[in-house]
């Protein structure tokens, strides 16, 4: 395996193809790729001064390359008192802002202690309240006679009943809080009372009397205040059951508080249309992440503030930075400097400058893309996963830039999209003529980062990994000094690097390291 590409199973070892040896060719396979990726991420500890062999190696030896410097430069107590101190600064700020954000988040809900309740749940609760309202009318309808349906004959306790055990269940179960649910059936026996007290009072509901019998059965089964047979037959037998449902639900729903109602309360709101910020919130013991926008507003904010502390305290890592190169042997970038916190206005204004310049790369890139996702369609989110592996290119020459060696890497050949586009003749007319030629003259201001990242792609596309993680907040500012060193220490790596770093010199300064 020494030496070579990662081959997970040769057909030697297994007599044949894996399809009969199922579990032995997924545990050798899983072996050999974890000796690829152990090999490539101790290769630092066992052999310095070359690269190791192999795509997997070299990757592992990208992304390791950072904490091997680390752990060289910390064994210095000064280093270390140092590290630990400006990062643990920086880090305290970081997590006061979080705390922060996080209390007012917190306040905002305490603030608003009912939980979120789905609107298609509390529609459909209603809806059968409603229902059972309806069936309550139909049957004091039904008591005086007025029925015009067999349906209609339904007695006023059973429907009672059910309007109460509707109620009931909807505010045990979350669909409505427990008081709405009172109210809700409250003002629908209220108006199935209206409506039947009305319908008693025509004229043609007058001339067919309840039958007195029928009648003084109701009476004994409603729980109803009204005691006096005569006085129920002159008025509507339900004239306080709206007030005896309410009394009732609130008195079966007293144990329910709206903070442990159960059900469609706790689900989660289907996200509306357009940005929506929807907070991580803990309901029930179910915890909810709440939106993406939240969490791209709480991770973009705090790398705002990151990057300003970065910015203020900049010298710090200079220093931590040129310790970590005398550490592992590599000639220093940066000069020997007395730190303190300030704000270094050419940086900030170069550091401008290069992310507009990065910009500008990754937008002439997208032409070729859109025409790249005519023929590839038919995969699902081409454009995204093109766009995203054409941004990841360029973090990996813009980490590879993070030194100023990289500047000094010689240009042996156009870059590689130059290459593959000027190989492509039919792309070569109107409009697309001139397109290849910009896109060249463009690229010429980072031509020899290009070259170096061509010559070692895959232990670029480590430590790239490893910056792209490390950005997240509050990580890069313990990544951040270390990350030009990594740099620094590939370059020097690079079989084709000029007689000037090849002899140890330190490069000049240039504007766009970092």
């Amino acid at each position: 395996m020494k030496g070579k590409d990662f081959k997970p199973l040769q057909e030697e070892k297994d007599g044949g193809t894996p399809g009969g040896q199922g579990d032995s060719w997924g545990r050798n396979f899983a072996s050999e790729l974890w000796g690829e990726v152990r090999g490539g991420a101790e290769h630092f500890q066992s052999t310095k001064g070359q690269l190791p062999q192999g795509r997997i190696r070299q990757f592992f030896y990208g992304v390791a390359l950072p904490f091997h410097i680390a752990r060289v430069t910390l064994a210095s107590p000064a280093a270390r008192a140092t590290y630990v101190k400006v990062t643990a600064l920086q880090t305290a700020f970081l997590l006061a802002i979080a705390a922060g954000w996080a209390f007012n988040q917190f306040e905002r809900q305490e603030s608003d202690p009912k939980p979120a309740i789905s609107e298609a749940a509390r529609k459909k609760a209603e809806a059968r309240i409603e229902q059972r309202a309806k069936e309550l009318e139909a049957a004091l309808k039904a008591r005086k006679g007025q029925g015009t349906a067999k349906g209609d004959a339904a007695d006023v306790p059973k429907a009672f009943a059910a309007l109460l055990e509707e109620a009931v269940n909807a505010g045990k179960s979350g669909s409505l809080p427990p008081d709405e649910a009172a109210a809700a059936a409250e003002e629908a026996a209220e108006e199935a009372e209206d409506a039947a007290e009305d319908a008693r009072q025509t004229p043609q509901e007058a001339q067919t009397p309840p039958s007195s019998e029928r009648a003084t059965a109701d009476d004994e089964a409603i729980p109803s205040p009204e005691t006096d047979a005569e006085a129920e037959e002159e008025d509507s037998p339900g004239d306080s059951l709206s007030a005896l449902i309410r009394a009732e639900v609130q008195k079966a729903l007293q144990d329910v508080p709206e903070a442990k109602a159960r059900g469609p309360r706790v689900q989660k709101e289907p996200q509306k249309k357009g940005f929506n910020i929807d907070m991580p919130t803990v309901r029930d013991g179910i915890f909810f992440l709440g939106s993406w926008e939240f969490w791209a507003l709480f991770f973009g904010s705090l790398s705002v503030v990151q990057w300003i502390v970065v910015a203020l305290s900049r010298d710090y890592h200079t220093v931590i930075s040129r310790e970590a190169s005398l550490a592992t042997g590599v000639p220093p970038e940066d000069p020997e400097i007395t730190p303190r916190v300030r704000i270094n206005v050419p940086w900030m204004r170069a550091k401008l400058q290069r992310r507009w310049r990065a910009f500008l790369l990754f937008v002439m890139g997208v032409p070729a893309l859109l025409l790249l996702c005519i023929p590839l369609c038919w995969i699902p989110h081409v454009f995204t996963l093109l766009s995203s592996l054409w941004g990841f290119w360029w973090l990996l020459v813009f980490t590879a830039a993070k030194s100023d060696r990289a500047w000094l890497a010689p240009v042996t050949r156009p870059p590689w999209f130059v290459r593959v586009w000027s190989a492509l003749p039919m792309l070569h007319g109107w409009p697309l003529r001139n397109y290849v030629a910009r896109l060249d003259h463009r690229a010429e201001s980072v031509a020899a980062p290009i070259a170096a990242v061509e010559r070692q792609p895959w232990v670029f596309a480590g430590l790239a990994f490893t910056r792209f993680v490390g950005s997240i907040p509050p990580f890069r500012c313990f990544t951040r000094p270390f990350m030009s060193v990594a740099s620094a220490h590939l370059i020097g790596l690079d079989p084709v690097q000029p007689p000037a770093l090849k002899s140890g010199e330190s490069p000049p300064p240039h504007d766009a390291g970092d």
